[in-house]
């Protein structure tokens, strides 16, 4: 089967301080969750979500899905289940298999989680799991640096340069490292693009073992 790829446009405001979800982003973000749940189904959507912040992305789609587990390291006096802990500290100590969609909705760099799920995440011949990815690496490659998850997942030798300008190119490699550890491949992947220097790209994947 073809990967389906499909784009949404957005814009976000630049700015020094950190937001759960930016409203500019928010409408595109709840879009790509909306696509991820239908794919997989909610009554049999199992969502861990890794920076679940205040709720707003549980209010607007993940409320539908038939399990939801949260992690934030901020405590939230409200419905949801959820660790309050460092979400890398709870993916390497939880059973995995018990989730098929992973919402990793990082402020900067969603890979290190997304390394840690690969590693631990075992996904059988034919299954199929989303994976929600917002990556902010792109003013960090401008500067000459990249992370050693997403070094790691894209190839990489650390020293690499000339990656300044190549910032999709980069997601892509690393996308394609992420399903070589999995063994799986992309059969959709939809994208949203942050229009200012933050370079920010919303994606959502469905990933189907081999």
């Amino acid at each position: 089967m073809a990967t389906k790829r499909k784009s949404f446009s957005g814009s976000l405001k630049s700015g020094k301080v950190k937001t759960n979800n930016h409203p500019a982003a928010a409408k595109a973000k709840a879009e790509l969750r909306r696509l991820v749940l239908d794919e997989v189904g909610a009554d049999r959507a199992a969502v861990f979500d890794a920076f679940a912040g205040d709720g707003k992305m549980f209010e607007a789609v993940w409320s539908r899905a038939a399990q939801y587990t949260g992690c934030d390291l901020v405590w939230y006096r409200d419905q949801r289940t959820a660790f309050v802990a460092d979400n890398r500290r709870v993916l390497r100590a939880i059973a995995l298999d018990r989730f098929n969609i992973f919402d990793l909705d990082a402020y900067g760099s969603p890979w290190e989680q997304a390394l840690i799920v690969a590693d631990r995440r075992p996904v059988a011949s034919g299954e199929r799991i989303g994976m929600l990815l917002t990556e902010g690496s792109g003013l960090n490659l401008k500067l000459g640096g990249m992370s050693l998850a997403l070094r790691t997942l894209a190839g990489f030798r650390k020293g690499v340069v000339g990656t300044s300008r190549q910032q999709d190119t980069v997601i892509d490699m690393a996308i394609a490292g992420l399903c070589r550890k999995m063994r799986t491949r992309v059969i959709r992947r939809w994208q949203a693009k942050g229009h200012t220097g933050a370079a920010m790209r919303y994606i959502a994947l469905i990933l189907e073992g081999l």
